[in-house]
């Protein structure tokens, strides 16, 4: 039997990283973090990691499938090589995250980092199963330049991690900094529903991409984190499919074509209408977070070290995420003006 803490490790620390955020947070007396939202985010995470703990060695597969097509042979100094990397890797990240922006099929995944409106270490939970796929076949190009699976993984590794860290209104504005590196700030911007922030700072770790394409952006205007429109059922499920659902729909109410090009055009070329699948009443308690993430856990261990088959840790896994989003299976009865 293989035995696997990597994975359980990683999530463990992302959640205590959170928990001292919330608790410095409440001891220097500042804006508090609801339970609702940091539920959702939490519920968006695990759902994202239960679905990639499954196919995560699909990446190391692609990328091993490219390594003798690739028409650059690597360098032999492997701190150059590494440093190349790291900046590639970057590089890659930034095209990403724009056409994640830009690109609507890609945006529907996307839009799950963005709803969050508040500001925290949760938000980097809140990610799409979809978005991992994506991000293997943008960075799998550098295989073909010479560039390392091994370097890109590690290299995508600290990227992951210095954005995680952005993720807190805790940091100092680091003012000037931000000609270089994405700061705090920077990233906050980026975030924001505000018109003049819309598409903008998307770097992972420098600026310097913004600055080249036209993207960088500096301003003293309020931020207000979320989507520009809110969505009334928040559920992590119901928000994995919220857009896709769009369109969808685009193929009933328009010819083929025209559909399909809506696929690859920005948001702002859909239809404003917000499509629902369900309503259902969402309500959280603390002690049912801690219930489903215990259920969560179990789950995910039992897959991560191959102690039961998967089916059974992915069934005990999605209940936990049901129980952890405060899902009740009834009717919502608030009426729709």
């Amino acid at each position: 039997m293989e035995f696997n803490f990597t994975d359980i490790l990683i999530l463990t620390l992302g959640l205590v990283f959170f928990l001292i955020e919330v608790l410095v947070l409440k001891l220097l007396k500042k804006k508090t973090i609801s339970l609702h939202q940091s539920a959702l985010n939490m519920g968006l995470g695990m759902l994202e990691r239960l679905i990639g703990i499954i196919t995560i060695s699909f990446g190391v597969y692609f990328f091993a499938t490219l390594v003798p097509f690739r028409f650059i042979e690597p360098l032999e100094n492997k701190w150059l090589a590494f440093a190349i990397t790291f900046i590639a890797v970057d590089l890659m990240w930034y095209i990403y995250h724009r056409i994640s922006h830009r690109i609507s099929l890609i945006w529907a995944a996307h839009l799950l980092h963005h709803q969050s409106e508040e500001y925290n270490f949760s938000v980097n939970f809140a990610i799409s199963p979809f978005g991992f796929f994506v991000r293997i076949f943008t960075y799998s190009i550098l295989i073909l330049f010479g560039l390392t699976p091994e370097h890109i993984i590690l290299a995508n590794a600290l990227n992951a991690l210095y954005q995680y860290l952005l993720h807190s209104e805790l940091w100092p504005e680091f003012k000037g900094w931000e000609k270089i590196l994405v700061t705090p700030k920077f990233h906050q911007l980026h975030h924001s529903s505000v018109h003049e922030h819309l598409d903008t700072n998307y770097g992972g770790m420098f600026t310097i991409w913004d600055r080249l394409f036209g993207t960088y952006h500096v301003d003293e205007i309020p931020i207000i984190y979320g989507l520009t429109k809110p969505v009334a059922q928040q559920d992590p499920f119901h928000l994995q499919v919220l857009f896709f659902l769009r369109l969808i729909k685009n193929f009933q109410e328009f010819p083929f074509f025209k559909a399909f090009l809506l696929l690859f055009k920005g948001p702002e070329a859909q239809k404003p209408e917000i499509l629902s699948l369900y309503d259902l009443t969402i309500k959280h308690s603390l002690m049912q977070v801690i219930v489903g993430f215990i259920l969560f856990m179990i789950g995910f261990s039992i897959i991560s070290l191959k102690l039961l088959p998967i089916w059974i840790g992915f069934i005990i896994g999605t209940i936990g995420i049901i129980i952890c989003s405060g899902i009740r299976f009834q009717q919502n009865l608030k009426s729709n003006p």
